[in-house]
């Protein structure tokens, strides 16, 4: 009986320190001027239902489209349940920047993620001090790195150029680029490439589709928020495709120390670029450590760029007049070194990948965790205009989809595909597809300037380009990031007759 009194006696306690804590934020979010958000009208307790209504848009191929939908019915900023989290979804720019800079160090990655088996401990996971160690090494890599960059991705091109068609005949364009930058992606970081793109075996293939199936089932995992997760406790693939994806990123560390116990220049020889593992293995020792953090940095360097590309190329299959402005622009620097410098000052091939990126991405969502009570500027009252009180633990998830339409910032023919847009314009948290602030992509040049050299070599070598999709919609896949189902079928022309 003493035990039962001890034990109601300790839930009376929680209970009361839970209300006494409840008023504490009442009485501190009224001192702030803070006001309720909008509620998503939940019918199941834990949120299910906006669970299974967001997977049968991804299953559909329109998950950025519906959330844009519950956007406009419930605001610009709104709360939902998911199982037995809070989540703060916004697209209001305010919102970004106080995520991004003001308040950057409140806002922090979810170290708990569902995917951090294949993920592990990285750059894309840390907070506080100890990312800021890592992106303070990370940082200088890529901005030495980028102005060696160009000489060595010219290579890949040149062998992606030597399997796309002369004929006229449709090639799918999405493969392909997945990889010509795993390729130099794999070179930039490891110091070698994996010459998928020469390669007569299996070998390659086997890794990418390992690597896109990761990636998959780390997407399923946190595409609800990582509150539903448990769902897929018994899918043993996923776990057979990230170790694949390890084991190759532990070969090619395991290659690199047997280079240096030999006490040879590792990995010298073949290739004389800058190579980031040289600059990251003096401050991982150890190899699993090593190994998330590298794989933190191929991810992104190959998802990103792949499709980007793909997405531009989707958008000027659909409206070659815009390839023929571009072909124009290019004939004029035809005979003038390819450069870093050069390529930063290619306004309207730097619009056209801008726009691609405003329609369809590849990134939607920025996801943070509350680490500690604070507050975004705006979301709160009626009309969406007063502070909100975010509560320590909640997932403050911004949606850059519905901002990239926003009629104020990008006029009201939002839909069409119209790169000049972007001319004159003056663009700060309006336009984040990088993020911003201290979070913003560290390879945001090397992934630009290298697809502005691909779209300026593809368009000094063919003078047309002609869509070969029947489906003229963008229908999506969704991984980690989101791309083309049906790929980027296409044909290219020597000439325009």
């Amino acid at each position: 009986m003493a035990s039962l009194y001890v034990l109601l006696a300790a839930v009376v306690l929680v209970i009361l320190r839970s209300l006494s804590t409840a008023r504490s934020r009442s009485q501190r979010a009224k001192s702030l001027g803070c006001l309720p958000v909008n509620k998503y009208p939940h019918t199941h307790l834990l949120g299910y239902d906006l669970y299974r209504a967001r997977l049968k848009a991804v299953l559909d191929g329109r998950r950025n489209g519906f959330d844009r939908e519950l956007f406009a019915n419930y605001g610009a900023t709104y709360q939902e349940r998911a199982n037995l989290s809070t989540i703060i979804n916004s697209t209001e720019t305010a919102n970004f920047q106080a995520v991004g800079a003001t308040q950057f160090q409140v806002f922090g990655r979810d170290t708990r993620r569902a995917a951090a088996p294949f993920f592990g401990c990285g750059i894309l996971s840390m907070n506080g001090p100890e990312w800021k160690q890592t992106r303070d090494l990370v940082t200088p890599l890529f901005k030495r790195a980028e102005l060696l960059d160009i000489e060595y991705f010219k290579k890949y091109v040149d062998r992606l150029f030597a399997l796309l068609p002369l004929d006229g005949s449709t090639v799918d364009m999405q493969p392909l680029l997945q990889k010509l930058f795993l390729d130099s992606s794999t070179e930039f970081i490891f110091g070698e490439s994996i010459d998928s793109l020469r390669d007569t075996t299996t070998k390659s293939q086997d890794f990418l589709q390992a690597f896109n199936a990761a990636l998959a089932g780390a997407g399923k995992r946190l595409n609800m928020g990582g509150a539903f997760s448990f769902i897929y406790a018994f899918d043993k693939s996923w776990e057979k495709s990230y170790t694949q994806v390890h084991a190759f990123i532990d070969g090619r560390i395991k290659k690199y120390y047997e280079k240096a116990a030999e006490k040879e220049p590792a990995l010298e020889g073949s290739r004389r670029r800058y190579v980031l593992l040289d600059g990251m293995v003096k401050h991982f020792p150890d190899p699993v450590e090593l190994r998330f953090q590298l794989l933190n940095i191929f991810f992104p360097a190959r998802d990103t760029s792949a499709i980007l590309v793909s997405n531009a190329l989707f958008l000027l299959a659909r409206n070659p007049q815009y390839w023929k402005e571009l072909r124009q622009e290019a004939l004029k620097i035809q005979d003038e070194p390819i450069t870093f410098e050069l390529l930063k000052g290619l306004h309207l091939f730097r619009y056209t990948l801008f726009e691609a990126i405003r329609l369809l991405g590849p990134s939607g969502q920025v996801r943070r965790i509350a680490l500690r009570d604070t507050t975004l500027p705006r979301g709160g009252g009626p009309d969406g205009s007063a502070p909100v009180f975010v509560r320590k633990g909640t997932g403050v998830f911004l949606n850059n989809f519905p901002k990239m339409r926003d009629t104020d910032v990008w006029g009201d023919d939002i839909e069409a595909f119209r790169p000049n847009r972007f001319e004159g314009k003056v663009l700060t948290w309006e336009f984040t597809p990088f993020f911003g602030g201290p979070r913003i992509c560290p390879a945001i040049n090397q992934v630009i300037s290298q697809s502005v050299y691909l779209l300026v070599r593809l368009v000094l070598r063919f003078e047309m380009v002609e869509n070969r999709d029947e489906c003229l919609e963008y229908i999506e896949a969704t991984r980690m990031l989101v791309e083309s189902r049906n790929g980027i079928k296409v044909a290219f022309h020597l000439d325009a007759t």
